[in-house]
């Protein structure tokens, strides 16, 4: 490996353990909560929660008009203008959230939403906390950043505790600790970030705005059709079979968010390196780096996926245990979602969002359609499939168009020989029992671990140089 190769792949395990810190909030704690929702809250409850989050998580790229990802751009390319735009981006969010509130107060004049204050709370609040998390990334304050994140995990998961196990309140004890994490996080940020504390001061930059708008307002569509493919499936599971069923696919999918927080920090970090990489020998390494990544990737399911279904069998109450079926496919989404970021890079270097959007969209319609079409047949699996088949297909679409961009050729023979058992084994794991599986996590575990010890060997190396460079 070349000397170029080798710090990029410093500087990306080092990105890594950066956002690692920082996104432990938001990721690990909906996978450490699960048996606490299972015993102390009915799936019906549980399905009506789900719905209500899936719905925040909906509106707010609406409601933002992802303006954090103009603010982010704007601070990293222009610091002259950090200040006011900053400021703009606050002023941006706090029109538009007060026109959403009474949008969603309006409607539940009409239509009863269920706990439909803490609704609006928890969507003011989160979308206020994840743009000054956005910010501190833009001015480059990644300690703080890390710190809210730490911060806003004890809070939501000492108050869960205490609502849910002690107080006895179920969804309301949900949406309260919801609430309350976010606002003392970004309590936390301003009293410690003088940048942020000052947002509302000054005049209103019209000019500015404009700006920013014109940038983000194309990537709602993208978000949206994301959305489409992680979330839809919640209405359609919920019309067809009931909230309850709802609640359990809910469970199901909180599994995946640990694999899905490490190709997440994987991700974010690659993009950070390779946006502004103009090597002329980039396809080479680009290629290299794909190809170890799905290797990981698909063959970290031969332990995981029968360990998932282990630890649903001893840990979640007996109504939840069905979703130890759907975890295969879910699994495979995850990883087909974190493919399609990585080429996803592709469109930012060219500057070409609008191709990024369209390959977003093609996806949600294909997870809609199988989901519409299989769900009367095989009920919850059909989301579970759909949800897979969303992202292969969106993958598949941006792998070709980025080819030129990245330059990454992929030995596609190699490729099957990997992916086909993978896909195999997953679909015979929705059908083994609790013994097979505990055989197939053993054996699962050694063939990880003999085909990947090379891999950890050189991760221990990148981390010793990163703490050595800090000491």
């Amino acid at each position: 490996m070349d000397s170029l190769s080798e710090k990029k792949n410093i500087d990306l395990f080092k990105g890594m353990i950066v956002y690692a810190i920082g996104n432990f909030g938001t990721k690990i704690l909906s996978f450490l909560i699960v048996p606490l929702y299972t015993y102390y809250i009915t799936t019906e409850d549980m399905g009506t929660y789900d719905l209500l989050i899936t719905t925040v998580n909906l509106l707010a790229p609406i409601v933002t008009l992802q303006i954090s990802d103009a603010a982010y751009s704007w601070i990293m390319r222009e610091k002259d203008v950090e200040d006011i735009c900053i400021k703009s981006t606050f002023q941006i969010l706090i029109f538009n959230t007060i026109v959403s509130s009474l949008i969603i107060i309006g409607v539940n004049q009409i239509y009863n939403i269920p706990y439909c204050m803490e609704f609006i709370l928890v969507l003011a609040s989160s979308n206020a906390l994840a743009i000054a998390q956005k910010i501190l990334r833009g001015i480059k304050k990644q300690k703080l950043f890390a710190a809210s994140g730490i911060i806003y995990t004890f809070i939501f998961l000492s108050l869960n505790v205490i609502q849910i196990c002690i107080f006895d309140l179920g969804v309301k004890g949900l949406f309260i600790s919801a609430i309350a994490a976010n606002i003392l996080a970004l309590v936390i940020i301003m009293i410690l970030e003088k940048k942020l504390r000052t947002c509302l001061i000054d005049t209103i930059d019209l000019k500015l705005i404009k700006k920013m708008l014109a940038f983000s307002t194309p990537l709602i569509a993208n978000q949206l059709s994301w959305w489409v493919i992680n979330s839809s499936d919640r209405y359609i599971i919920t019309f067809f079979l009931g909230k309850a069923a709802n609640g359990i696919f809910s469970i199901a999918c909180k599994f995946p968010t640990i694999l899905q927080m490490i190709l997440n920090l994987f991700n974010t970090a690659w993009q950070d390196i390779s946006i502004v990489d103009n090597d002329v020998e980039q396809g080479t390494y680009y290629s290299e780096i794909f190809k170890q990544l799905y290797k990981i990737s698909f063959m970290i399911l031969l332990p995981l996926v029968p360990i998932t279904k282990i630890a649903i069998e001893l840990i979640v109450e007996n109504s939840y245990k069905s979703a130890a079926s759907y975890i295969s496919f879910l699994y495979l989404g995850t990883i087909f979602q974190a493919f399609s970021s990585f080429y996803g890079v592709g469109y930012l270097k060219s500057k070409n969002t609008k191709q990024a959007s369209l390959t977003s969209i093609y996806g949600a319609v294909v997870n809609a359609v199988v989901n519409l079409a299989l769900i009367k047949f095989i009920g919850l699996q059909a989301a579970a499939i759909s949800t897979f088949l969303g992202f292969f297909v969106m993958w598949l679409i941006r792998e070709k168009q980025n080819r030129k961009e990245l330059g990454i050729s992929i030995d596609r023979a190699h490729f099957a020989k990997v992916f086909i058992p993978i896909l195999i084994f997953c679909i015979i794991s929705c059908f083994t029992g609790l013994y097979i599986d505990v055989i197939l996590a053993i054996l699962g575990m050694v063939i990880f671990i003999i085909i990947n010890i090379k891999y950890a060997k050189i991760l221990l190396e990148y981390f010793f140089q990163v703490t050595k460079r800090k000491s």
